[in-house]
């Protein structure tokens, strides 16, 4: 584009351009960003000014080729590519709830289960207040001594408040996936953390076990799935609950679906001396391991679980483990 500039500078020698009058001289400067008249503004029925704009504000070296393609589901995230790169921090997350490394992930061949804002967000959605005040009450509930009721109390507080989680999650998503997920992962922390336990009497119990609540999440999954199947002018449609209601809901199902004092002790002592005893293995024999030598009771239903857990987010440690293999079946169906 010519744009035409009278010259009104009081020069003795005025400027000349061959082939222009005198006192008018043209500049060449670059289209206007929005400018209709740009060539290729179009590609099938989308507009490029918006990329054209960015790519002149941006620093020197920086590419907007990427938002001028359709767009496409990306494939799940590899753990190879984990190291140096922008997700680095989500799989340290993943990492530190379910007790394996990145490395881990990158031998299993796995992918990243969920990102960090996922986490973030199931993490957050829950009334935190009057459940840290509740929370000395439940641990004086029972009848144990001082170390054992604190960490069944733990078990207990974190039951409600990851139940709430469970259901606000569900209603601002309409999905259960997020908490599914984070419930499988709270599953395996139980087992692959259990090296860090308390000592009691000269046994061991695994502190992890206390953040293990995701029998509890499933409920409150099931609990959400089954009132977003109801006709949405119903009454007891989960996106007509208000907050005291749900918070009502969840403690109603941490309630009735907690374990008992005695089960999660023996459950705490079992990923405790369990996870102590494959300590020498490398980490993909770990729960095979405590699998096959029966440290972890198949019929136990939290060990069923357990199962599952590690099929959806490591299938290729517990593929072709009879004792494995015998059990996942019937809790995919549950799930």
């Amino acid at each position: 584009m010519f744009i035409k500039i009278k010259d009104r500078t009081d020069s003795s020698e005025p400027l000349t351009i061959p082939g222009i009058d005198d006192g008018d001289w043209l500049i060449n400067l670059p289209l206007p960003a929005n400018s209709d008249d740009r060539p290729g503004l179009r590609v099938g029925n989308r507009r490029e000014n918006i990329p054209e704009w960015l790519r002149r504000l941006a620093q020197p070296g920086l590419s907007f080729e990427a938002l001028t393609q359709p767009m496409g589901r990306e494939p799940k995230i590899s753990a190879e590519t984990a190291a140096g790169s922008l997700l680095f921090d989500d799989w340290q997350t993943i990492a530190n709830i379910c007790g394996h490394s990145i490395n881990d992930f990158v031998a299993a061949n796995a992918s990243l289960p969920l990102t960090g804002a996922e986490i973030d967000h199931f993490r957050r959605n829950h009334r935190g207040t009057e459940n840290h005040i509740s929370r000395d009450f439940l641990a004086n509930r029972t009848d144990l001594p001082s170390p054992l009721a604190e960490l069944y109390g733990l078990y207990l507080y974190r039951s409600r408040v990851d139940a709430e989680a469970a259901l606000f999650v569900a209603q601002t998503t309409g999905s259960t996936r997020v908490a599914r997920t984070m419930a499988d992962l709270l599953a395996i922390g139980g087992f692959a953390n259990g090296l860090e336990y308390i000592t009691y009497l000269g046994l061991t119990y695994s502190v992890p076990a206390a953040f293990d609540t995701s029998d509890v999440i499933d409920q409150a999954n099931h609990e959400a799935a089954r009132r977003l199947a109801l006709p949405y002018d119903h009454p007891g449609h989960l996106l007509k609950l208000s907050h005291d209601e749900i918070s009502a809901l969840a403690s109603y199902i941490a309630e009735q679906h907690s374990m008992t004092a005695a089960d999660f002790l023996e459950k705490a002592n079992l990923l405790a001396e369990s996870r102590q005893d494959v300590t020498r293995l490398p980490p993909e024999k770990h729960f095979t391991t405590a699998i096959i030598e029966r440290d972890l009771p198949i019929k136990q239903l939290w060990v069923t679980r357990l199962c599952g857990a590690y099929a959806r987010i490591f299938e290729g440690w517990v593929a072709g483990v009879p004792e494995i293999e015998a059990v996942i079946s019937i809790d995919m169906v549950k799930m």
